[in-house]
């Protein structure tokens, strides 16, 4: 029997309501997250990519159960199941103290280590605080583990008593991924982690979130709009856009083959660092990124597509597998398979 994958989520949808109004009224509704299912399994890196505001990072937070706390009335739908052992979770079912039970299992990056790091706390309480909440360690213990975890990330013993000011961006982030990685988590959610840190530092951080996934098998859910950056780190691939899912599949192959309209317009914009293919066709795209408050029928694409169909405006399509493993969001396409 095949291993169950460590998370699989099923037809998410995120919906926040907008109120307006002398009595608040509900008057729409931001629909950030629009019916998404994926899987990562053990040991897996998966990609998810996309524009700026297609949901990407509220996916992410949906999966770690912490959206109630950002916006109260959020709406949420679908399933996000966590296979822990013997044990599947719901999380989405969850109540904020029910949570804490599985906390230390699923752990989170975040994409500003300037921001998400207590500046009143040192190196050593921050990276002990998972520590102290999940685990019942001596001190001695804490102290040893938080050594080691710094050192496990390019740090050294005598950061542990500085506080984050004292560190550049990319020393910071390290230590982000240190308290990621102190419960032993079974999946790291990371959420932009490298795009406020200069180039030159993104590729160390990479690296080292690569070894890192190696030594301590943990599963990864990495989230970029760096196209280029997903492709080196990532096992799997999935492109979002505008709330939906389009395109799902091995990397290499969605990222040298992508086959939805959308992931081909995307690739052609990355650079290629080769004078032989610099004539590479760019796909430009029509029209702006429709709103989320008031979405297209049917595809969400359609309305900047370059192989659109009148039929495509009658129904949401639904992910079909093309190839194996490799999943498509568009019956044009996979009528031509």
């Amino acid at each position: 029997m095949s291993q169950k994958p460590v998370v699989e989520v099923k037809n998410l949808k995120v919906h926040f309501p907008i109120h307006g109004g002398i009595i608040s009224k509900k008057v729409g509704t931001v629909k950030a997250v629009d019916g998404v299912s994926f899987s990562i399994g053990r040991r897996e890196i998966v990609g998810l990519v996309g524009e700026s505001g297609c949901g990407k990072t509220t996916v992410g937070r949906a999966m770690i159960n912490i959206l109630h706390h950002v916006a109260p009335d959020v709406e949420i739908s679908g399933e996000i199941l966590y296979h822990f052992g013997d044990e599947t979770i719901d999380f989405g079912k969850l109540t904020s103290h029910e949570v804490r039970k599985y906390r230390s299992r699923v752990q989170m990056i975040f994409q500003d280590p300037y921001a998400s790091l207590n500046p009143r706390m040192t190196v050593k309480q921050i990276v002990e605080e998972p520590l102290k909440l999940h685990t019942k360690k001596t001190e001695s213990e804490r102290r040893n583990t938080v050594i080691n975890l710094l050192e496990k990330v390019g740090l050294q013993a005598v950061h542990a008593d500085r506080f984050p000011h004292e560190f550049s961006g990319g020393q910071r982030q390290r230590v982000g991924i240190a308290r990621a990685l102190a419960t032993n988590p079974d999946l790291i959610i990371c959420d932009e982690p490298v795009s406020a840190l200069d180039v030159s530092i993104q590729a160390q951080v990479i690296n080292l979130m690569m070894d890192i996934q190696k030594e301590f098998d943990v599963s990864f859910l990495f989230i970029a709009h760096d196209l280029s950056v997903v492709e080196h780190i990532s096992d799997q691939i999935a492109v979002m856009y505008l709330g939906n899912l389009m395109e799902f599949g091995p990397a290499k192959q969605v990222y040298h083959h992508p086959k939805h309209p959308y992931s081909t317009a995307l690739l052609s914009a990355v650079p290629i660092p080769d004078p032989d293919k610099k004539n590479r066709k760019r796909i430009v795209l029509e029209g702006d990124v429709p709103t989320p408050i008031n979405k297209p029928s049917g595809c969400s694409f359609r309305t900047r597509c370059p192989v659109v169909e009148e039929s495509c405006s009658e129904s949401t399509p639904v992910l079909e597998e093309i190839d194996l493993k490799h999943w498509v969001s568009c019956p044009i396409v996979t009528e031509k398979q």
